[in-house]
């Protein structure tokens, strides 16, 4: 199990997808878009929000390709005719890629804090890394279901940009939604992206109410997504 988890830890090290779109990319528009608006409380938005956003293409579209291509090579019937329990494997390669997940968002963040003068507490880190591994691990389960159900490289291209799309221009990522009709506010709250937002940015506020009520959400939005990765395998 170990060694699955370190493999998977040395793939992702050299995965392209990883470098660009959730270090570089996230990254390069926390400066660039921080900068440019020069608000104070715009730093918090910007840092949160490109976050938020190298944690989903991380967990979710980069997985979703690499799970493809394990499916594509047979590794999950492989796995059932040997001693290690598929459950294991599932967990030691979700754990390998959580921990990625966590990483690139935590550089993230240090670049903001740094930049912006974000004042951080070792409570306010705590919370902070719960949110994201709730999160990433949610989306990394629901990566098991949507890769499922591509065969080709061309398919998970359009299922991951028809899920990420929504979620990111349905949240308040980059701006607020203060003045969107209710219907749309309405959608905002089921939005599993808007509640990691508010989980990171009410874990750097220290307002542990409305960090509570983030954190159960992730954690029905992470069940829901173990019970479809689990149908997604058993059907496979």
């Amino acid at each position: 199990m170990n060694t699955i988890f370190d493999l998977s830890l040395k793939a992702a090290a050299r995965e392209p997808f990883l470098l660009f779109w959730s270090i570089l990319m996230p990254i390069g528009g926390t400066l660039i878009l921080g900068f440019l608006v020069g608000k104070p409380d715009y730093f918090i938005k910007i840092t949160t929000g490109m976050m938020a956003m190298g944690i989903l293409f991380y967990a979710f579209t980069t997985t979703v390709f690499s799970l493809l291509g394990q499916r594509r090579r047979g590794v999950y019937q492989l796995l059932k005719v040997t001693p290690l329990p598929l459950s294991r494997y599932i967990m030691s390669v979700s754990s390998a890629w959580t921990l990625v997940s966590l990483i690139c968002a935590l550089l993230v963040l240090t670049v903001g804090a740094v930049c912006f003068n974000i004042d951080l507490t070792i409570a306010s880190l705590a919370m902070i890394a719960i949110v994201c591994i709730l999160a990433a691990m949610g989306y990394v389960f629901l990566s098991f279901f949507v890769s499922g159900l591509c065969k080709t490289e061309a398919q998970a291209s359009i299922a991951t940009n028809l899920i990420t799309m929504p979620l990111l221009l349905g949240s308040e990522a980059f701006y607020t939604l203060d003045a969107a009709p209710g219907w749309v506010k309405m959608i905002v709250l089921m939005n599993p992206f808007q509640w990691l937002l508010n989980g990171l940015r009410s874990g750097i506020s220290g307002n542990s109410q409305d960090w509570a009520v983030s954190v159960a959400v992730l954690v029905i939005f992470l069940g829901a997504a173990l019970f479809l990765a689990v149908a997604s395998l058993k059907s496979s």
